[in-house]
């Protein structure tokens, strides 16, 4: 039993066992022995400086008590309060990081557009550079295609109505299969170093949390891709789903679709045995 429940259900118990006392000893001589005029006030006294002690002590436990909680409360928030300024100030860290990163990458392409422009000979390597640039993700590009928007069944509440990780990747798949060029998800573009999986209670790629719909925008050829992808293995799946849990997946065609550069970026690269050099 906490102190303050002993403090409150014990609070009165020494009066009550003062007058069974005096009843105790009535009883036990037959009749009724008078409290003497002296013998009542000091009673009365006895009994009303153990209340006011209790009391008192009740009192500053109470006060003791809601001081702390009091404390606890102010401490508590002001360590949400740190820890909200520590994420945003890390957010923008890694915003400005980013944006610095954009600005280099775009530095170098140009410094190597202008150092091998100036070389017939070298000609081809841009080019081959510019390629592998768009195959990697490591630029932005433009072009048709089409947008496929994948959402939950309506009213979905289980995960057997939901999109799931594994739902993505063969959509994903299927989209590489029937020719396009180039794939972003949810504004993410998607190389093959992405991953799309589940974390927690949401997708992620990239390293970022994905949430319904997912929008994949990809570029290729605006007029045959959706009839492809439906010949596709993958097509064949996201139909049934469609059918039997009623997922809805919807493909339009756009002339011109963008799509930012990936994050994603090579740290080591090892040099293939037997190659050229």
């Amino acid at each position: 039993m906490g102190l303050l429940d002993y403090l409150t259900s014990h609070a009165l118990d020494e009066d009550y066992a003062y007058v069974a006392m005096r009843d105790a000893d009535r009883d036990a001589s037959g009749a009724e022995t008078p409290a003497s005029s002296s013998d009542a006030p000091a009673a009365r006294r006895r009994v009303g400086v153990v209340g006011a002690v209790v009391m008192s002590a009740f009192a500053v436990l109470v006060v003791t008590a809601a001081v702390q909680t009091s404390r606890t409360s102010v401490s508590d928030q002001s360590q949400r309060r740190e820890l909200a300024a520590q994420v945003s100030g890390a957010r923008t860290q890694l915003d400005d990081e980013r944006t610095r990163l954009t600005r280099l990458q775009r530095q170098t392409v140009a410094l190597q557009a202008r150092q091998l422009g100036n070389d017939r000979s070298a000609q081809g390597l841009l080019d081959r550079l510019d390629l592998l640039r768009v195959k990697t993700g490591a630029t932005p590009v433009r072009g048709p295609g089409v947008r496929v928007v994948a959402n939950d069944a309506p009213g979905a509440t289980t995960a057997r109505n939901e999109v799931l990780d594994t739902d993505l990747q063969r959509l994903a798949n299927g989209l590489w299969e029937a020719g396009a060029e180039a794939i972003s998800l949810n504004g993410q573009r998607l190389t093959n170093l992405s991953t799309i999986r589940q974390a927690g209670g949401a997708i992620t790629t990239n390293g970022h949390s994905l949430r319904p719909p997912y929008v994949l925008s990809v570029i290729g050829d605006k007029d045959t891709l959706a009839a492809r992808f439906a010949e596709t293995t993958s097509g064949q799946a996201w139909l049934d789903l469609q059918r039997q849990v009623g997922l809805e997946l919807t493909i339009t065609p756009k002339d011109s679709l963008r799509l930012p550069a990936s994050e994603v970026s090579l740290r080591y690269a090892n040099k293939p045995s037997g190659g050229p050099p």
